[in-house]
């Protein structure tokens, strides 16, 4: 139940993140915001993944 929790809120955040790339990349005409919040979304999921294994231990 609590990976279902951290997935579901990573996936939230993840694609808010997303949509507000798109509309930084369209606005900005650069695909600065795409590098930058691609990479904190890499950040994100890689915290949820070690949480939920460091949970199924």
């Amino acid at each position: 139940m609590k990976a279902s929790m951290i997935f579901t809120s990573n996936d939230i955040v993840v694609n808010l993140r997303v949509i507000a790339a798109g509309f930084l990349v369209n606005l900005l005409s650069s695909n600065k915001p795409d590098l930058i919040i691609g990479s904190i979304v890499f950040i994100v999921v890689a915290r949820g993944a070690f949480r939920i294994l460091k949970i199924a231990k």
